[in-house]
C-alpha cells in the first residue's frame, strides 16, 4: 500500500516510493530509497521536501496511531498496487530500489568533476589502446582494464550524474571509444539500481566496456560514413557481434557476461534483432540491460550520421519503439538516470500542470517545463517555458499520471502541447 506523509513522519525502515515536495531540490538526487539510517531520516527532513509517499510493501508501515488517526478522519491516501507482471527472463529479476547517493557540497562536486574529466580523457586512451590490439588480432588483456571499470564504477557510486553528463560530450570522433566507456558506466549504474549483486557489478561493468569490440573489423570509412550503407556495408556492421565474440572467447579471463553482451547487445525483444534473431523469452537480463543502455547512449551522442537528441527526447523516443525493449527494466533504466523524458506530465509548485519539454542545457537530470493548466483556477494558461535548473521560484513536485486528470488521450493531446510556440 502507498501511503502520502509529512516528511517530519518519516521513520526508519520506511521506503520512500516518491516525493511531492522540492523535486529537484531532493537532497539524494533519488526519488525511491529505503531509509536506513539517522543521517538520511534528518537529512530528508531538514530539506525542502515536504511531503512523501511510502510502500509498506517494501519497508515499515504507518505507526499505529497514525493510520488509526488517518482511517477515522478519512484522509487516508493510500492506493492498492498491482503485483508486477513476472519478466520471463534467464535471469531472475530482483526486487527494484533506489540507489542512494550522499548529497555533494558545491567543492565537493567541482573535485569530483575535475576527477571524472581525468577518468575520461584516460578512458579514451585506454579504449583506443585495447581497440588497436584488438585490430592488429592480439588478445583483449582484461585485466589490463579491470583498474578502470573500478574507477569508473567508484565514479558512478559518488553520483552518476556526474561521469554520464562528461561521457555525454565526446564528438564524432571519438564515439567509437567513449561509447564504450559511456555504456560501461550506464550499465554499472543499472545494475546497482535493479540490486544486482555487487559481486557481478564489476563483469557487468566489463561487458560493457568490451561490447563493441567487433566494431575493430570494420573499416572507417563505414563507421564514420555521414550517409546510408549499402547492403554489403550494412553486412559487415551486423557481423560486428559475431566477430567481438570471436575476439573475446579467444581471449583469457572473459566472463560469460562479456561474452553474451557482446554477442546479444542488438538483439530485440520481438526478435528482430541481430545476429541472432533472438526472442525475449530466450534474453537474459543483462542482455536486455545493454541492448538500453547501447541505443540511449547512441542516440544521444554525436555520430558521422545523425544529430544528438537530448536525453529526455531520447527517452521519450525510446518508449514509443514497440518490441525493441523490455518495458519493464526500461521504466528502472528511465528512474536510474533521474531524467524526465519529453511528453512527461508534471505539477509544478504553483499548483499548474505542465509538460516536459527537454532539459537544462547546465543540469541535464533538471526539466524544462512548459506549464498549460491552472489548477487553482481549473483552466488552460498560457505560460513562458521554464528552465528548472535557473528558476528559484518554480519548482516541479511531482510526475503525474494523466489519467488522474482526465487525459484519456494524452499522447494526441501532448503532441499539441509541444507543438504550440513558446511565449516570450
Amino acid at each position: 500500500m502507498l501511503h502520502q506523509i509529512k516528511t517530519s513522519e518519516l521513520e526508519l525502515g520506511m521506503f520512500v516510493s516518491s516525493l511531492e515536495g522540492s523535486w529537484l531540490e531532493n537532497p539524494f538526487w533519488r526519488s525511491r530509497f529505503l531509509v536506513k539510517n539517522a543521517e538520511q531520516l534528518d537529512i530528508l527532513i531538514a530539506s525542502n521536501v515536504t511531503r512523501v509517499t511510502i510502500d509498506d510493501s517494501k519497508g515499515k508501515g504507518l505507526p499505529k496511531p497514525l493510520e488509526k488517526t488517518r482511517s477515522s478522519q478519512g484522509q487516508t491516501s493510500s492506493v492498492r498496487l498491482q503485483a508486477p507482471v513476472p519478466m520471463p527472463s534467464q535471469t531472475a529479476r530482483p526486487p527494484v530500489e533506489q540507489n542512494e547517493f550522499s548529497p555533494l557540497s558545491p567543492r565537493e562536486r567541482a573535485n569530483e568533476v575535475r576527477k571524472a574529466s581525468r577518468l575520461i580523457n584516460s578512458s579514451r586512451t585506454a579504449v583506443m589502446n585495447l581497440f588497436e590490439d584488438a585490430r592488429l588480432g592480439n588478445a583483449v588483456k582484461s585485466r589490463k582494464m579491470a583498474p578502470l571499470v573500478d574507477r569508473i564504477s567508484k565514479s558512478v557510486s559518488i553520483n552518476p550524474a556526474i561521469i554520464l553528463n562528461m561521457a555525454r560530450l565526446k564528438t564524432k570522433d571519438e564515439y567509437t571509444y567513449l561509447h564504450s566507456v559511456s555504456v560501461c558506466a550506464l550499465m554499472i549504474n543499472f545494475a546497482r539500481k535493479l540490486r544486482l549483486p555487487e559481486a557481478q557489478i564489476h563483469d557487468i561493468g566489463m561487458a560493457g566496456l568490451l561490447h563493441d569490440v567487433g566494431k575493430t573489423s570494420i573499416p572507417d570509412t563505414i563507421l564514420l560514413k555521414p550517409g546510408k550503407l549499402d547492403e554489403a556495408e550494412w553486412t559487415m556492421v551486423r557481423n560486428h557481434p559475431q566477430r567481438g565474440h570471436d575476439i573475446l572467447s579467444a581471449s583469457e579471463g572473459i566472463s560469460d557476461i562479456a561474452l553474451e553482451v557482446c554477442l546479444r547487445h542488438h538483439e530485440k525483444m520481438d526478435g528482430t534483432g541481430y545476429p541472432g534473431n533472438i526472442a525475449a523469452d530466450n534474453l537474459s537480463l543483462i542482455t536486455r540491460m545493454s541492448s538500453i543502455c547501447d541505443v540511449y547512449d547512441a542516440i544521444t551522442s554525436q555520430r558521422s550520421y545523425n544529430t544528438p537528441l537530448s536525453a529526455s527526447q531520447a527517452l521519450a523516443k525510446m518508449q514509443t519503439w514497440s518490441g525493441h525493449f523490455d518495458k519493464l527494466i526500461f521504466r528502472d533504466f528511465v528512474e536510474s538516470l533521474g531524467i524526465l523524458p519529453t511528453g512527461t506530465l508534471v505539477r509544478m509548485n504553483q499548483n499548474e500542470l505542465a509538460i516536459v519539454i527537454g532539459e537544462s542545457p547546465s543540469d541535464y537530470a533538471a526539466p524544462i517545463v512548459r506549464p498549460f493548466h491552472s489548477l487553482d483556477m481549473d483552466r488552460a494558461i498560457i505560460s513562458t517555458d521554464i528552465d528548472t535548473a535557473l528558476s528559484k521560484s518554480r519548482k516541479v513536485l511531482s510526475v503525474k499520471d494523466p489519467e488522474e486528470f482526465g487525459f484519456s488521450d494524452w499522447p494526441s493531446f501532448s503532441a499539441d502541447l509541444l507543438a504550440r510556440r513558446p511565449v516570450a
